[in-house]
């Protein structure tokens, strides 16, 4: 099967008071898929996919392969790497920078409004499961009654 695609992205920048229109990039992509790619797990990448932290109740949004997904609210930013959203944390994290190492990618996440940024040591287990472990400390929090507290720097991620 052959399936096509365009994207063409288009941001608008408000400086002041005038409109500036510009398209910032059009990508056409084909993507060839047989029978046995749509249905075998085992060729499915690790870093790829919607996971899923059930102790934190923390959705990891990732495709560390390519720049294609869209954080909700954040459209304007354009596609990224990874992000991290979920009642379990205070606000989004959206990938800044990211690399990959065999079963192990760390992934510079930062803040909804910029201020603070965290690096992440994800680690396949398995083809479904990956452990998130903070480096350098912990910055992402979550809100506890009126405080923002760290959450845990250590966690297991589900593909859902």
């Amino acid at each position: 099967m052959k399936f096509s695609f365009s994207l063409i992205f288009l941001f608008v920048l408000f400086a002041g008071g005038s409109h500036h229109f510009s398209v910032a990039a059009e990508r056409t992509s084909s993507v060839f898929l047989t029978p046995a790619d749509s249905l075998s797990p085992s060729s499915r990448r690790p870093f790829e996919g919607h996971f899923h932290c059930a102790e934190t109740n923390v959705d990891l949004h990732l495709n560390l392969y390519e720049e294609e997904l869209i954080a909700p609210g954040f459209e304007f930013l354009g596609p990224m790497n990874a992000y991290l959203k979920g009642p379990g944390i205070y606000g989004t994290w959206m990938s800044t920078r990211v690399s990959i190492d065999g079963k192990k990618a760390v992934v510079r996440f930062s803040n909804d409004i910029g201020s603070e940024s965290q690096d992440i040591e994800l680690v396949q287990v398995s083809d479904s499961t990956l452990t998130y472990r903070t480096t350098g400390g912990n910055a992402i929090r979550k809100a506890v009654g009126r405080k923002l507290v760290k959450v845990t720097d250590q966690m297991t991620f589900r593909l859902k």
